[in-house]
């Protein structure tokens, strides 16, 4: 007993060494970290309120605004961090000694065992308040699943966090919404989010011996600010960007509303006691990208028998020959075309919804990535009566074309947090913007691997640009296709898009500087490539054309494979 006695003596050492919180009348720099523009939200007045500096391992992890009098967090202000979701933390629940009298220690605690002796409760709750609360459970501000590391995760776990939720709430309304923004954030937000979150108070206690112990908040609200995101989302997620918010009734039969920045404001104006200077992000303006009626008008693509002719985009292959040796029933030609110009080919798998290869002209370029625009579907591969128009899908989708059964959506990543959308036809390697629009496409997209697609692949792209930029003095042509694993991503278990195993690349430019150094000309008229989708030992392996295709041979059922018409024999 005495050495279970001594490991738990420790234990609570060890955390109330390693977990602190921070009273400060003036919020420190470090903690300014995890608000918009360093700057604290404004119009709050009270005496009561104080600012906490949440860290963790000698960390600052987060801010939170609490009340003393009425021993609940006003707000908590952090920065989301892409998550899986994960929420079970094996941690204790924790307070914050400075809150109290009897101890001027910076670090907060676990709660001790003989915790109600030490005055705790005179200016913050304490476990037993929702102990006995029947009606109400914990809700944090701070949610664990906005957070990926499992010390960001532990630091939610102090009451000073926490505010009383009608029981069902959380699992019935509040988590949903949290989910839902999780996902969003994970998916389409490339920089930082700041994410405040905060309550709105009723009049309502929860009482212990008599006496009013925790406020009960009226509604729960919650915005963010994400300026660096995706501009090529659909309308229907654009729109949210770079800052919405929500806010819901602290009832478990209550609904999310999603609103602005500004309704929100409004709202809160109402609901609570703010001053006219109320701000919750400072000195933002929110704006909203639209596209323009062109943009849904200008793309084309058309599923065709052939890549015969000059305008089923013939001119992207070399010699006007498609790579031939790919079998399979599920196959189709897809003929890309932007603004009634054809732009390169892709054969597409309808069965994996991948593209098995994309064929294009590489166009000499600086490597600009981005491009304002939606991703966009395939209307012909649902249906051959639709529409030759490739379309983006923030239009409103007919119920009855089953678009998803021969192609991929969007939905399809929104909760593939191991893969992103990598392009085989990548914008980077094309100069003009139409080019480039052309490529968002989710039939010119595959599921790479994050660490694959940011690092070993997206160098090898960047390298093939810089040698064609240099060396190419013709027309360079270029496949980039994949071979597959039978891995898929599922959703509503069902099995939805094939990963590859590998993506690889060929390209072929007959006429090129002779002068060049030899380390680089031995590499034309043709050379390829190919590395392994995967988050490890995934570094990209130049090969000769016909290493590429022994390669393939031995990972794909194909029948007398030839990516370039004659090899690319000058």
């Amino acid at each position: 007993m005495a050495v279970w006695a001594s490991i738990g003596f420790l234990l609570v050492n060890v955390l109330t060494l390693a977990v602190k919180g921070r009273v400060e009348k003036e919020l420190s720099s470090e903690c300014r970290e995890f608000l918009y523009n360093r700057i604290l939200p404004m119009g709050y007045e009270n005496k009561d309120l104080h600012f906490i500096c949440q860290s963790y391992n000698q960390k600052a992890r987060y801010v939170t605004l609490y009340n003393t009098v009425e021993r609940i967090p006003v707000y908590s202000a952090y920065v989301f961090k892409r998550s899986e979701g994960e929420r079970c933390i094996d941690i204790p629940w924790m307070y914050e000694p400075q809150l109290s009298t009897y101890s001027d220690t910076a670090d907060m605690q676990p709660f001790p065992q003989d915790y109600i002796h030490m005055n705790f409760d005179d200016m913050q709750a304490t476990l037993d308040d929702y102990n006995n609360a029947i009606m109400y459970e914990r809700g944090a501000l701070n949610p664990e699943v906005h957070q990926h590391d499992h010390d960001d995760k532990s630091a939610t776990y102090t009451l000073t966090n926490v505010v009383p939720v009608v029981s069902g709430f959380v699992s019935t309304v509040w988590r949903k919404q949290e989910d839902a923004l999780r996902k969003r954030l994970n998916n389409y937000c490339l920089g930082k989010a700041y994410i405040v979150t905060g309550v709105t108070t009723s009049g309502k206690y929860i009482n212990w011996r008599n006496m009013k112990r925790v406020a009960v908040p009226s509604y729960l609200w919650s915005a963010y600010c994400c300026m660096d995101y995706d501009h090529s989302i659909p309308y229907s997620e654009r729109y949210m960007f770079p800052a919405f918010a929500h806010y819901a009734l602290n009832s478990k039969s209550s609904e999310v509303v999603e609103v602005s920045i500004q309704q929100l404001k409004e709202f809160l104006k109402k609901k609570m006691f703010v001053d006219s200077n109320f701000q919750i992000f400072a000195a933002f303006l929110a704006f909203v990208s639209l596209v323009s009626c062109a943009l849904l008008q200008g793309v084309q693509a058309r599923v065709v028998e052939e890549f015969s002719h000059a305008d089923s985009c013939k001119d992207s292959l070399y010699m006007g020959t498609p790579p031939r040796g790919f079998i399979s029933s599920s196959l189709r030609k897809i003929c890309q075309r932007y603004g009634n110009t054809p732009r390169y080919v892709t054969l597409y798998d309808a069965s994996k919804h991948i593209p098995v290869y994309s064929g294009y002209t590489f166009k000499k370029s600086d490597g600009e990535m981005r491009v304002d625009v939606p991703w966009m579907f395939e209307p012909q591969l649902a249906s051959p009566k639709s529409s030759s128009n490739m379309e983006p899908f923030l239009t409103t989708l007919n119920p009855h074309m089953n678009i998803d059964d021969t192609q991929a959506v969007l939905e399809d990543y929104a909760n593939t947090v191991q893969y992103e959308r990598g392009q085989l036809n990548p914008a980077v390697h094309q100069a003009d913007q139409l080019d480039k629009v052309a490529t968002y496409t989710l039939t010119n997209v595959v599921p790479q691997s994050k660490e694959f697609k940011t690092g070993s692949w997206a160098k090898y792209l960047d390298l093939i640009r810089r040698r064609l930029n240099n060396y190419c003095q013709g027309t360079a042509y270029v496949v980039t296709g994949v071979t597959t694993s039978g891995h898929t991503i599922h959703r509503k278990n069902v099995d939805r898009i094939t990963v590859p195993e590998y993506l690889w690349s060929a390209y072929c430019c007959t006429k090129f500087d002779q002068n060049a150094p030899y380390f680089e000309r031995y590499k034309f008229p043709t050379f390829a490539a190919y590395g392994l989708n995967n988050r490890a030992n995934n570094h990209v392996v130049e090969v000769s054309l016909q290493n590429l295709e022994a390669f393939i041979k031995e990972r794909m059922e194909v029948d007398n494979l030839q990516i370039f018409y004659d090899n690319c024999m000058i």
